[in-house]
């Protein structure tokens, strides 16, 4: 009876840990995605992903990426960042955790979504922690919703031209900014 038990908790962790290499995979391809020129809109004012009034199919990206959406760590401004592409209007949405600076990226339109999430990777990091201007390795997780082909390639757009990040596997503090 142990001997079965012990197999299928092998069989389950195998599975996971294929899932887990297929979803780094893909968000490999995704931020190989071509990065398309976007116009950038005046920011506006945008719900929270914890609160009632965030687009349903957003929490439900947010939550396959693996966050708790009650959890009181979360962080932001409640503004979205407005692009256009090919006349489609696009949010962007920046959130982090407070304790441990993993990050949510997530670009939206009525029926599509697309997020990166950038937890750090603690075991590379250095025993005194990193400085503002260090670049340190994350755990990259992604996830989409809806068939909007351009979505992912709008936000790896906006992301090199209004940001710092020139890397989705790097996490720098405020790389959401142009230096």
């Amino acid at each position: 009876m142990k001997g079965i038990k012990l197999t299928i908790v092998l069989v389950i962790l195998l599975n996971s840990m294929g899932l887990y290499a297929e979803s780094t995979n893909q968000c490999t391809k995704y931020w190989s995605e071509t990065a398309v020129k976007v116009t950038v809109l005046e920011d506006t004012e945008c719900p929270d992903i914890w609160e009632d009034g965030f687009n349903k199919e957003n929490k439900k990206v947010a939550k396959e990426i693996g966050f708790n959406l009650k959890d009181n760590n979360w962080t932001s401004t409640g503004i979205c960042n407005h692009v256009l592409y090919k006349n489609t209007d696009y949010y962007i949405y920046w959130a982090e955790m407070k304790h441990n600076k993993t990050d949510l990226i997530m670009i939206f339109n009525p029926n599509n979504s697309f997020a990166y999430s950038r937890a750090i990777d603690r075991t590379k990091l250095k025993k005194e922690g990193f400085k503002v201007e260090d670049s340190v390795d994350v755990n990259l997780s992604c996830a989409k919703s809806g068939n909007d082909h351009n979505i992912v390639s709008a936000l790896n757009g906006y992301l090199f031209q209004e940001t710092s990040i020139q890397n989705i596997f790097k996490y720098r503090v405020y790389d959401r900014f142009k230096p």
